[in-house]
């Protein structure tokens, strides 16, 4: 195991600098370049990893504006922020601009489907009231991703830093200047400065806090060097959680719940035991909700009545020490497809989905849900697969203006980096948001040049991280991973008063500092810098749900329990978005979808004013 670095490299100079090569990240130097900004690196720990290319679900949503008389911008940005929590005007940027950039990837190659005219054909999906969704398959986000990759490799002016990986964005009077990495050399790394006029992050959420989480392995996130460098953050308090697979991490929405598998769980003697009844009247009201799990997929606090209940159920089996599994090869006990609701029935029967057991049902409503496992070597026809409710999403991420810059000037954030989302958001809507995002950052950048900041500031922050290193290699400090524990108490089940005593472990190992490089848990240094962020990040927020959760309740994806008792919404908190600045959070008041009753000859003369362009 090689644990140290050689030395450094030479100090390099970028226009701006995106560090992540997912679907937002590879959007922003596609849009940077098409801008005309010259000069761009990307840096990637590796440019095959990430959420964009290693996850989706059975067919993984793209929320863009409907092709129906009856949709408009406003509309959208009225259901993207419905729930409360999320800002008008980012919710209405997200949607004036969704039509654009659907139809750049569309160019580019990204498969969405139409009907004979043209015409996108959509679905309704999670939270959803316009049937706005559509997608390219179970893998939609790796197709953006690998389109959008072709548009820019090779660009003479773009640089492509693989096997890299940064650890410190170097600021200087407020402002990030530049960014400090690891690179990959042989078995070991070394330290590379880089000064940069602008900092783009597309490093994905926040993929390393739970230990039950349908995030990739090849996902890190990377909160903790956002919150080193100052920035505030948005709505940490709102998760997105749900039923997923374990062993292949992935997303059990749609088409397979649709399809009505059978929940058991397995205790420590063999046992086999079919849970669902337990917590629905009969058989046929589990199969109902299980049906309804398909487009009401993420745990709500809302639904604990209805599909919700599957989710509490599975998580009470999985505290038993229990296994938990979906089998598609056999029918739930008592099954009868003719007892079904009539939404559930009509909706089989349009596919010609009423086959003898749900995976004939599946081969029927989405082959190719049945193909990606088996290329994964899962043959659901054969075995079932382990759940477990899992951290899927996180709606909040740095706190951003309508630029997607954070509170640190001339640092952006850019996909789920960002936190642009509130209580609720409509199932794709993600996607959409990395492109949007891309879009801004790079019509700001291109208007906004700006001077590259001194390089001594970035000389004295390689040597500080140098000296770091030094100290772990010394230090007896190691490492405790609070991950299970935050899975256990801080998820789709929050307890207020367990949360306190997390808050408390891991301010104590921040405290620590350096950490034994020795540790056997560590096989690199690049491992060290990753257990950092991640314990900065548990520690960030937990400090927002101790301060928060109290005031605002049980809401969106987790209830709240604070001495063994449930604590109730209080609704006039949905006003707000919770923002949170190093272990401080405040409520912070929403902004409004924006009036659009303004001339265009005045936003005619203001457009061309920013760009500079004189009509005299």
């Amino acid at each position: 195991i090689h644990l140290c670095f050689i030395g450094e490299q030479n100090m390099q100079k970028y226009n701006a600098v995106i560090i992540g090569s997912g679907a937002a990240g590879y959007a922003t130097a596609d849009r940077l370049l098409l801008n005309g900004v010259k000069n761009i690196a990307i840096i990637t720990y590796d440019k095959n990893a990430g959420t964009s290319r290693n996850a989706g679900s059975d067919k993984q949503t793209y929320y863009k504006l409907s092709c129906t008389d009856e949709d408009s911008p406003t509309k959208m940005a009225q259901a993207l922020s419905f729930g409360g929590g999320m800002h008008g005007d980012i919710a209405f940027v997200e949607a004036v601009n969704s039509m654009r950039c659907f139809n750049h990837l569309v160019e580019y190659g990204v498969p969405f489907p139409t009907d004979k005219y043209g015409r996108f054909v959509g679905y309704k999906t999670d939270h959803d009231n316009a049937c706005r969704g559509t997608s390219a398959g179970p893998l939609t986000s790796k197709y953006m991703t690998e389109c959008l990759e072709k548009r820019v490799i090779g660009n003479k002016e773009l640089t492509l830093l693989d096997e890299t990986v940064v650890i410190r964005i170097v600021t200087e009077n407020g402002k990030a200047v530049g960014v400090i990495a690891l690179q990959k050399d042989g078995d070991s790394y070394k330290l590379l400065p880089i000064q940069s006029k602008y900092v783009i992050t597309a490093t994905g959420g926040a993929a390393t806090v739970y230990r039950n989480t349908v995030y990739p392995d090849s996902q890190a996130g990377a909160f903790g060097l956002l919150a080193d460098a100052g920035c505030k953050f948005c709505n940490l308090t709102e998760w997105q959680y749900g039923v997923a697979s374990v062993g292949v991490k992935w997303n059990l929405s749609g088409s397979y719940q649709q399809v009505i598998p059978t929940y058991y769980s397995v205790d420590e003697y063999g046992n086999k035991y079919e849970f669902l009844c337990d917590a629905f009247n009969d058989v046929t009201d589990a199969c109902n909700n299980v049906f309804l799990k398909g487009y009401q997929w993420p745990f709500d606090s809302k639904k604990i009545n209805g599909s919700s209940k599957i989710d509490i159920a599975v998580s009470r089996e999985k505290s038993m020490g229990k296994k938990v599994y979906i089998d598609y090869r056999k029918n739930p006990n008592g099954f009868d497809f003719n007892k079904l609701s009539n939404e559930a029935k009509e909706y089989l029967l349009s596919a010609k989905a009423d086959g003898k057991n749900p995976f004939e049902r599946l081969k029927k409503l989405n082959p190719q849900a049945i193909d990606f496992f088996k290329s994964k070597g899962v043959d659901l026809s054969k075995e079932p697969l382990e759940i477990a409710v899992c951290a899927q999403h996180i709606n909040g991420g740095a706190d951003i203006d309508t630029n997607w810059q954070t509170s640190v000037e001339n640092l952006f954030a850019v996909g789920e980096t960002a936190g642009t989302f509130g209580i609720y958001r409509p199932g794709g809507s993600a996607l959409n948001s990395t492109q949007v995002g891309a879009l801004r950052v790079s019509e700001y950048i291109a208007q906004n040049d700006c001077y590259f900041a001194c390089k001594d500031t970035i000389k004295t922050a390689l040597q500080e991280e140098k000296s770091y290193i030094e100290n772990c290699l010394k230090s007896k400090n190691h490492k405790t991973d609070f991950s299970i524990d935050m899975s256990l108490y801080s998820a789709e089940n929050r307890d207020i008063d367990k949360i306190l005593r997390l808050k408390e472990k891991t301010d104590a190992q921040l405290k620590l500092k350096y950490y034994n490089l020795k540790d056997e848990n560590f096989k690199s240094v690049l491992e060290l810098y990753r257990y950092k962020d991640t314990l900065k990040t548990q520690f960030i927020i937990c400090c927002t749900f101790c301060e928060i959760l109290p005031k605002i309740g049980s809401r969106g994806g987790a209830i709240c329990t604070q001495s063994g008792k449930k604590i109730a919404e209080d609704e006039y908190y949905r006003n707000f978005a919770v923002v949170t600045d190093k272990d401080k959070s405040e409520f912070v008041p929403l902004r409004e979808i924006p009036d659009l009753n303004y001339s265009f000859e005045a936003e005619w003369n203001r457009y061309n004013a920013e760009r500079g362009i004189s009509l005299d």
